[in-house]
């Protein structure tokens, strides 16, 4: 499983369709992926994403890390509140492979390691 320093999940890769995002997680248990869409809609940002927890209602890490990605990929939004919609996606050879800018606070510290 990719994670970060942090142990935070995060995207195998990531895609761009118009104005959402779409996260790549690889699954913990094959060699699979679970693909999460973030899309902004009016003041809220809506999550479409399948996965066992989703199915049982549960807390999905899917979902939390894919909203930390969008607020990293559009970091000057103001919070937007998070709704979820339990539906698969599939990859579409259309969507656009991007990859995510540092966050403000990784940005900070890479100066610090280059001033040392």
């Amino acid at each position: 499983m990719s994670e970060a320093n942090n142990h935070q999940l995060i995207p195998n890769a990531t895609f761009q369709n118009e104005n959402r995002l779409i996260c790549a997680f690889p699954s913990s248990k094959d060699n699979g992926v679970y693909l999460v869409e973030i899309k902004p809609f009016q003041k809220d940002l809506v999550i479409t994403h399948e996965c066992p927890a989703c199915r049982y209602n549960k807390p999905c890490k899917h979902i939390q890390a894919a909203v930390a990605a969008y607020r990293r990929w559009q970091w000057q939004e103001p919070y937007k509140s998070v709704h979820w919609v339990t539906q698969k996606i599939v990859l579409d050879p259309n969507w656009k492979q991007i990859e995510l800018s540092q966050s403000p606070q990784e940005r900070i510290m890479e100066v610090m390691r280059d001033a040392t």
